[in-house]
This record gives structure tokens, sequence and C-alpha cells, in this order.
């Protein structure tokens, strides 16, 4: 009786167990997908602060001031004259800008005099004047004010450019002195040129962006004079032995497109800085 007791209790024990226990070969069942995620706005990646920042070549801003030096290969000196402007650029587009400038030159050729002394046998000495007369002008004077469209071909930071624009000339030349290191003549010469002009011109160029807020260029200019006035007048006054004459003399002309003479050139370095 014992052993039929405990098979029966062997047998539904086995049966139990057989209804949670899987049978060989048989796989896990696979996990439940994963819940959507709720609707929300996109997330925001913010860039690694490691990573370096990219070099600028655009100016970090609109407004720029010019600075240049004019023809400093055709000047006789630094000291004896000045060719230089001033300007602003305004930037139109991302390579599209304009540049206004004021331009001032000036030189000075003072007359001079020579004198040598000489000694002659027995001590006396002796003084001679010479007057080394200017053949051109004693001092010239330039102001223009222009303005330039310019277009840059390259966005990296060494790119060329080009453009064009107008342009309006005041310039002066005169040439006055006074000899009198000739025994008993005096002469004093006193001339004067005045020319107002209007042209076109075209710039070709290359600029270097060194920093957002500087920039280094040097272009060439390609002058085109359509229109041109001038006045002219010259006066020479000769003293001798105590009489004097005197020669005066003035003219006006007016000149429009003078092929031969109406083109000129010129080149400049020169100096950017934005804010």
């Amino acid at each position: 009786m014992n052993r039929l007791c405990s098979s029966l209790i062997l047998l539904a024990s086995t049966a139990a167990l057989a209804q949670f226990a899987p049978f060989p070969g048989d796989k896990p069942p696979a996990p439940p997908p994963p819940a959507p995620a709720p609707p929300g706005p996109a997330p925001v990646t913010t860039p690694d602060a490691r990573a370096p920042a990219p070099v600028a070549t655009t100016p970090s801003s609109n407004f720029g001031v010019v600075l240049s030096l004019q023809n400093i290969f055709q000047n006789p000196g630094l000291l004896s004259g000045f060719n230089g402007g001033v300007g602003v650029q305004f930037a139109l587009s991302e390579r599209l800008s304009l540049r206004p400038t004021l331009s001032l030159n000036r030189t000075t050729n003072v007359p001079a005099v020579v004198e040598t002394t000489t000694t002659l046998p027995g001590g006396m000495t002796t003084t001679t004047r010479s007057f080394m007369r200017p053949v051109g002008p004693t001092s010239t004077f330039g102001l223009t004010l222009g303005g330039d469209l310019l277009y840059r071909l390259l966005e990296s930071a060494l790119a060329p450019y080009l453009g064009g624009g107008v342009w309006l000339n005041y310039s002066s030349q005169a040439r006055v002195f006074r000899d009198d290191t000739q025994m008993d003549q005096i002469t004093a010469v006193n001339d004067l040129t005045s020319t107002f002009g209007l042209g076109l011109r075209g710039v070709l160029g290359v600029g270097w962006r060194v920093h957002p807020n500087v920039a280094l260029f040097a272009e060439y200019s390609l002058n085109l004079t359509i229109v041109t006035t001038q006045s002219a007048n010259t006066s020479t006054e000769v003293t001798q032995m105590g009489m004097t004459s005197t020669i005066n003399s003035a003219s006006n002309t007016t000149e429009v497109f003078e092929f031969n003479t109406a083109l000129s050139q010129g080149a400049a370095l020169g100096l950017a800085l934005f804010f």
C-alpha cells in the first residue's frame, strides 16, 4: 500500500513540473517591442566643444575704413610729397561692395641758391651766388573724389577682385621763385595752372583678409578722362637797372575725350579696417 501511494505522488509531481519546463529544442519567447516615443520636438544636437572653429574669411561687419598710398613707385621721395587716400567700404553682399574715396597728393620742389667761396692769393676771398632755376613746377596739389563698385572673385582669404567707378579731380601746379643772384637784375616768376577733370576708371586688385576685421590690398587702376577744363596764368617780372618789365599771359581750354591724353594709370597699396 505504501509503495502504491509513493508511486502516485511521484507521477503527480512529474506531471506538474512538465507544465513549466520547456521541451528540448524550444527557443525562449522574443521580448516585446519597445513602446513608441511620445510626439515632441526634435532633439537638439550640440557641437563638440573640442572641434576647431572654422577660419572666418568674410568681414565681421558691413562697414570698413580704407587707407591707401598711391603711386608710391612714381614719387621722387616720401619726404618731398604725399600721395594717399582715405575712404569707406560698404558690403552690399558676400562679394559685392561699394567704396567711396577721397585722395590727396602734394609735392614741393623748393629752388636752391648755391654760394661758392673762393680764396684768392694774398688771403682775400670772394663769394659768388648762383640760382638753381627749377625746370618744372615748384609745388603741386591734387584732390580726387571717387566711387568704385568692387566684386570679389573668390571667397577665400586671398582673392582677386575687379571693379569700376567714376572720379572727379581738381589739381594745380605752381612755378613760383625769385632770382636775385645776378648783379643789377631781379627775376620773379609766378605761374599757376588749375585743372578740373571728370572720368571713369577700371580696377584690378588682390585682397588678403589676414583677420575678419583687417584686410590688405594691392590694386592697379586704368583711368579714362572724359572732360577736362584748364586755366593757366603766367607772370614773369624782370627788374634791371631800376627798370621793370612784366610779361603776363592767360588761357582757358576745355577738352572732351582727347584720346592722346585721356588714358592714365596708377597703382595703390592699402589697408581696410572693418568694424
